[in-house]
């Protein structure tokens, strides 16, 4: 199918532009790494730093108390007027606390980059040419990581390079799963993935790996972190669901929902109906698709099944959309093209929260279930397991 690439490439480098000059504007009128919004330069990462400085000043038992990480996040920002709590599991505080020793912007830069440099490698594996790496550069979800310094970047390059060496490297594929453990409801659906497609190899290493980067965790922290951390999830999903508290940042379907005004209840039935929907197409491509678009279901179904979604999640979409590769109809490329738009959702969203992310996200699977069913003809070879 002929499609008019350069003036899609024209418009993500405009976008793109657009969006790194409001970055800019606000970052010129910071003081004391503070924004006139009242958030923090580097944004989300405060609360890592935070988490870290907290632990090697030995309150790891607190780590989980907003006010007290206000105080270590007060040092480097001051009069800091948000709350940003740790929410996250004892592997990730592991990194943290190796953050937490270094200064705030020396950290947040090496953070940025350490998730750029994986994520564009990532990019340029998957990728079907170099010129397409335009895309994975420009795209809004990536670029905002600019501002709030978030874990999308090393999420989504963890999980295509995961997808990418899964049957050429299955142990080392495995491995890099691992990585997820920092935010482990992204990969809710991995072991589903490996063991329904008999990637056993690949199996093991990902949960020997992550019994490993828990245990050691376990060990710095002590068992108990864990509990912590379960005990604290409440009081998170109460901002959603007890507060009512939806911010354009939210980007699944359930979060929208709740954004458009919709009841709790009625916001999880249908978000509910839709991730029953998304895992059984998605199990559908695990069956009969090739790796390709096994790799787009995954990453599309993953975003669709998580009541609890941010815009810099969808950085994982991209990968999705990469797996696909070149577009086949005009259905593919409209799914690849909301796909890299999805994270658009945060500035759209001041005006209304429609589900752009979870709408890109269901085409970039239905994607996958075409290209599968058209595969039914001629089986993939089995994978090395």
């Amino acid at each position: 199918m002929r499609v008019n690439r350069r003036a899609f490439e024209i418009g993500a480098i405009v976008i793109a532009l657009a969006l790194l000059g409001v970055m800019a504007w606000l970052g010129l009128q910071a003081r004391d790494w503070l924004l006139p919004n009242g958030q923090p330069v580097f944004g989300d990462f405060i609360a890592f730093w935070g988490a870290g400085r907290a632990a090697l000043n030995g309150a790891v038992a607190q780590v989980h108390d907003p006010y007290l990480l206000q105080t270590f996040q007060r040092e480097t920002v001051p009069g800091l007027p948000v709350l940003a709590g740790w929410n996250s599991p004892p592997p990730f505080l592991l990194i943290a606390t190796g953050l937490g020793a270094l200064p705030y912007p020396v950290a947040a830069l090496l953070w940025l980059v350490l998730g750029a440099a994986v994520y564009l490698f990532a990019a340029r594996k998957l990728l079907p040419d170099k010129r397409a790496l335009l895309f994975a550069i420009t795209l809004p979800a990536a670029v905002y990581h600019l501002g709030s310094v978030q874990t999308g970047l090393i999420i989504a390059g963890a999980s295509g390079l995961a997808l990418y060496w899964l049957d050429r490297r299955p142990l080392a594929a495995g491995a890099i799963v691992a990585v997820l453990a920092i935010k482990p409801h992204m990969a809710v659906l991995w072991p589903i993935y490996l063991a329904f497609t008999g990637r056993w190899r690949a199996f093991g290493a990902a949960a020997l790996s992550t019994g490993a980067f828990i245990a050691l965790a376990s060990i710095a922290f002590g068992f108990d972190s864990y509990t912590r951390f379960l005990e604290n999830l409440p009081a998170t999903q109460n901002l959603i669901s007890g507060q009512r508290v939806a911010t354009p940042a939210y980007a699944s379907l359930y979060g929208n929902l709740v954004g458009l005004g919709l009841t709790q209840p009625i916001a999880l039935a249908l978000h509910a109906f839709s991730a029953l929907g998304a895992l059984l197409a998605a199990l559908l491509v695990f069956r009969r698709g090739d790796a390709s678009a096994q790799g787009a279901a995954l990453c599309g179904a993953t975003l669709l099944v998580l009541p609890y979604a941010f815009f810099y999640d969808f950085t994982l979409l991209a990968v999705g959309a990469a797996m696909l590769g070149a577009p086949r109809n005009k259905f593919e490329t409209l799914a690849l093209v909301l796909a890299w738009g999805a994270g658009l959702s945060l500035v759209l969203g001041y005006a209304l929260q429609l589900p752009l992310g979870a709408t890109a996200a269901w085409l970039v699977l239905l994607s996958a279930v075409g290209r599968a069913r058209s595969a039914d003809a001629h089986p993939a070879p089995k994978p090395r397991t």
